[in-house]
Formats: structure tokens, sequence, C-alpha cells
């Protein structure tokens, strides 16, 4: 069964180079598997001596957003499994085969699991934060039937029976594709040993780039449509303070307290990114 791992590539190629390198050394057969780069920013072109494996293509995107690219990848895949991933992403090296074995055992997605590293030169804040409030795809899976493309395989049928990503989504786009996917009768597995390392963010200030790209997805995905009154109760929720935090095993009282004041702060901005959105003082981030 020949397998796509469709990749969208936005000017992050130093990473991408990473990704590469952990995707030549899979267990899984070379001659079994293709790999399709998108290209979101093509005037970037690709760097010059840049490694690609035998079995790689490199396709252009014009239209932006990372589900744009991937549903031209899509397009262009010669796979009968499509298998996701993110250009900061190393999977493990046993990562195809370990999520090949079970689309082979009858299931129809696999969401993968996420296991999150300290990059160099990495905040050991940021990393506490993305540690506490980051991936939790055991979640994701097994009670809302959803997953992060980070880590995910899928049928190519169930491409064809729910069709493209939302493109008009910058952030979220993969958690409303593959709730359609099992509301449609598709069976999604956790894949626990079917790995994929990601990097945290390296600071603060990256952690509020992320939330006002994650933002934009939820304003389009919910939050617009709301009333009046369910945009208050949701503005009052999520700037709460997060007292849990201080309950929270494993770290000091000074690492509490940061985290507590981080969360607040990163969480106060992704409210004003939402209320500027809301009045259309400005557009959804990219990244």
């Amino acid at each position: 069964m020949m397998i796509s791992v469709i990749i969208p590539v936005y000017k992050n190629w130093d990473l991408l180079a990473i990704c590469l390198k952990s995707l030549a050394d899979q267990t899984f057969p070379q001659n079994q598997f293709e790999i399709v780069l998108v290209n979101n920013d093509p005037k970037s072109g690709i760097p010059e001596n840049f490694n690609l494996p035998s079995n790689t293509r490199v396709i252009n995107q014009m239209l932006p957003g990372s589900y744009s690219a991937r549903n031209k990848g899509m397009i262009d895949a010669k796979g009968e499994v499509f298998v996701f991933t993110d250009s900061d992403c190393i999977p493990e090296l046993n990562w195809l085969e370990k999520g090949m074995d079970l689309i082979s055992s009858g299931y129809d997605l696999v969401g993968g699991e996420m296991n999150l590293f300290k990059p160099e030169g990495g905040g050991d804040l940021a990393y506490i934060y993305e540690s506490r409030f980051g991936f939790n795809q055991r979640r994701n899976v097994l009670e809302k039937g959803q997953s992060i493309t980070a880590n995910l395989f899928c049928k190519k049928e169930v491409v064809n029976t729910v069709g493209p990503f939302p493109e008009d989504l910058m952030s979220g786009g993969d958690f409303v594709w593959t709730q359609k996917a099992t509301s449609s009768g598709f069976r999604i597995a956790f894949g626990e040993d079917v790995i994929v390392k990601h990097p945290s963010r390296k600071s603060i200030s990256e952690l509020v780039k992320k939330k006002k790209r994650t933002i934009g997805g939820m304003y389009t995905r919910f939050y617009k449509s709301y009333s009046p009154l369910q945009k208050l109760r949701f503005s009052i929720f999520f700037i709460r303070p997060h007292l849990s935090i201080f309950t929270y095993k494993g770290l000091s009282i000074m690492e509490k307290t940061k985290l507590f004041f981080a969360t607040w702060y990163v969480e106060c901005v992704g409210m004003k990114e939402m209320l500027l959105l809301d009045f259309n003082k400005k557009s959804a981030e990219r990244s």
C-alpha cells in the first residue's frame, strides 16, 4: 500500500531538513512512500544545496494557509494513505510503520502521540507552558474524535468522502475536518506509539504569536456566530485566572507563579485579538 507523506512548508527550511532526515531513516520501506512538500511561499524557493530524499517531490501552492497547502498536496499525492505532519516536527524512526499497523488493522484514521521537547535556545517558562497546555492527542482522539495534522494518517477514501480541509481557516481546520470524518462513520485510532516530536515555542512572545493565530481559527469556527450574551460569557471564562495552576505537581512555587501570570497574559492577549477581529479592526494572523 503506497503512502504519501504531505508536509506544508512556509519558509522554515532549516527545521524541515531535520524532519526530512527522520523520514529518510524510517523503518518503513522507502520505496513504499513518497514525500510531497507543498511550498506555501513560492517566492522563497528551495535554498541552494538543500538535500531532498530521492522519494520527495516539491509542489507550489500560491493560496495562503497550511490547509490550502495540504489540499494541494492531496490532489497531487499518489498514495492510498495520506500522512500529515508539519515541517518543524521530527517523527520517530518507526512512525510510518506503527501508523500503518493501525491502518492495516482496520482503522480509517490515526491520530498519533505528540511528544514535546525544549529546542536549543528555548526558555524554561515557554516549555513548561506548552507542556501543560499544549498537545493532548489522547483526549483529542478518544474523547472528541479529532486530531491535529501534525500527526495524522488517513485513507484516501476518507478524503474522497469528506472533501478538502476548510481553506478559510488559518487554524483549527484539522479539528473541523477530522470531526467531520468521524461523524461520517470513519473509525479513528489513537496511536500511542505513533510518535512525532515537536519543539516547544522558545519564548512567551512566540506563544503570543501562536495564540493570535489560533484565535483566528476559533473566531471563524464559532465565536463570530455567538450572540452578544454568549460572547460575554465566553470572554469572562476565557480570561479567568487559572488558579488551578497552583495545584500542579512537579513545579516549584516560583515556577507556578511565573506560569500563572504568563498564562493570564497570553489569554488576555488572545481575548484582545478576538475582539479586534469581531470589530473588524484587523484580519486573522497566519503565523
